[in-house]
Parts: C-alpha cells; structure tokens; sequence
C-alpha cells in the first residue's frame, strides 16, 4: 500500500522514443544535406524542440509529430539560406509600370473564399488535415506521407479523397 502507482500503460518516454528515432533522423537530413556534421545538428535540433514543446500521446503521434518538425525545419533552413544568400542588384534602367489595380470586392471575396476554406479544414478530423496539409501545401508525395504516419499509400489516398469531399461540400454552399 506505501508504494508509489505503477506508471499507466499509455504513458510514453519521450527521452527514449526520441533517442530511437535519432539514426531515422540523422538519414533523412544527410539525404537532404549531404553533410553529416550538419545532419546531425538539424537532427539535434529537432529532438530539442520536441522535447521542449511537444505533448507526445502515442508512439505513432510521436513519430508524425517528429518528421513532421524535421520536414519543418528542413523547410526552414532552405528559405533562410535561399533569402540570405541571394544578393540583390539595383537596375537603374528598369521600368516600373503600375502594378496591377485590386479591386476591394476581388478582395473580399478571397477572404470569404479563405476563411470557408478554413472552417472547411477544421471540420476534418487531425490526420485527414494533416495529410491533405502535406500533400496540398508542403507538396509531399504521398509515399512520404504514408512513411511519416506509418500508414500506407492507399490510407493516405482514402484520407486526401476525404478531405476534397468535405472541401468541396463545404465550398459549394
């Protein structure tokens, strides 16, 4: 009766979770970078804001929510070193025309189109969102996707055809 509660069954160590998931991460960024001391850091990096942030529930949460960040923070580093290290050139002999005029109702018609598109997205449930995210906006293949949530292909087919279903029902009233 003195001693402590057993830990739950669902709880999960993130520490170790993420020390096991390292080598899968250390991979996905030397593919990227081609640079081990720099895979290593980019992998590093990822482990430290996981830990730092995340609320991990589930392996496989864990898993999605790792690659996920690590594709993130790819992403990131490539527009940084894209934005840093483009020098920008005056061209004294340039014309300037007008840009093109945009009407206040073009406007306000792509804001409601936007935002009933977002209420659209929140409709669908977290990994039918998180898949068509990825495949929509990121431009993923839907191979990756299906390796990032441990899934496979067709699931990831099943979960895009869903979310154009509920986009277009949601768009069409």
């Amino acid at each position: 009766m003195g001693s402590s509660p057993a830990p739950a069954a669902d709880s999960l160590d993130s520490a170790t979770l993420l020390m096991q998931l390292r080598p899968a991460l250390v991979k996905y960024f030397q593919r990227k970078c081609r640079n081990v001391a720099e895979a290593e850091d980019l992998a590093q990096d990822v482990i430290v804001r996981t830990l730092a942030c995340a609320q991990l529930k589930s392996v496989e949460h864990a898993k999605g929510y790792v690659f996920r960040a690590a594709v993130n923070r790819w992403r990131d580093r490539e527009r940084r070193r894209v934005t840093h290290g483009t020098e920008v050139q005056w061209n004294d002999h340039a014309s300037f025309g007008r840009a093109e005029e945009v009407s206040p109702e073009r406007v306000l018609g792509d804001e409601q189109e936007l935002r009933l598109a977002v209420e659209a997205l929140s409709k669908l449930n977290e990994r039918t969102r998180d898949v068509f995210m990825l495949a929509r906006l990121e431009q993923m293949k839907q191979a990756e996707i299906a390796t990032i949530f441990g899934i496979s292909v067709s699931a990831v087919e099943k979960h895009l055809a869903k979310a154009l279903a509920c986009m277009a029902r949601h768009l069409r009233r």
